[in-house]
């Protein structure tokens, strides 16, 4: 469940365009991608990640978080 806390982090990065569910999408999504083991489960969920931000323009925001 995305908190407050999710939201205000994204809005930290200037991304107040986003509606609730891209916001909850895309930490789903960055989630995902930290906490699964397999190498093939890494790497799909990086790429999700990735092609969310490209789709909801918050690359800014994906930099960030993968550095």
């Amino acid at each position: 469940m995305i908190t407050k806390a999710d939201i205000e982090r994204l809005n930290a990065f200037k991304l107040p365009h986003l509606t609730i569910s891209q916001i909850r999408r895309i930490t789903n999504a960055e989630r995902a991608c930290k906490d699964v083991q397999s190498d093939w489960g890494k790497a799909y969920w990086f790429d999700v990640f990735k092609k969310l931000c490209e789709k909801y323009g918050v690359m800014n925001y994906f930099r960030k978080t993968i550095h």
